[in-house]
């Protein structure tokens, strides 16, 4: 069984050792090297994950299998305040993928979102990574454009009608 949740204050260790293993197993996935986030001091890992753990503007979250980081997942929201958030860092270990694990992450981050004002999630999938495309499309995301080899994706999140 898996355990979700949002990245505490003061993790900026651990969300740093997810983020490299991430980057690491998958280089092509993501915008940021492994080598350049080799290069960041620690206050800056301790930055981010701190800025990403309080408030409603972005979140970072963990899902753990018997107690070890196996993926994560982050939303930052637009400029302006938009209520519209883009979708970064999704990644799974590769001994987890395949199951519900990547599915209930984004359960997990789209139930956060509702609660927080934001209505439409978007995530840019990098040119080559045709996995997670269908991915993406099988969660309900649809593409919105193409541009230079990647390929925009969006969803909305859905309102429950009382």
């Amino acid at each position: 069984m898996h355990i979700i949740r949002r990245l505490d204050l003061g993790e900026g260790l651990l969300y740093r050792e997810v983020r490299l293993e991430a980057l690491q197993d998958s280089p092509g996935a993501f915008a940021t090297s492994y080598e350049s986030a080799l290069e960041r001091d620690a206050e800056s890992w301790a930055a981010q994950a701190d800025a990403s753990a309080d408030g409603e503007d972005r979140a970072t979250f963990l899902v753990f299998f018997e107690g070890r980081p196996v993926g994560l997942v982050a939303l930052y929201r637009g400029p302006d305040q938009s209520p519209a958030g883009e979708l970064v860092q999704m990644w799974i270990a590769p001994g987890h993928r395949g199951g519900s694990v990547a599915t209930d992450l984004l359960d997990h981050l789209f139930g956060w979102a509702a609660g927080h004002g934001f209505d439409t999630i978007r995530a840019e999938i990098a040119q080559g990574n045709p996995r997670a495309l269908r991915f993406y499309g099988k969660y309900g995301f649809r593409p919105v454009i193409s541009e230079g080899g990647n390929t925009l994706l969006e969803k909305e999140i859905a309102r429950e009608i009382i």
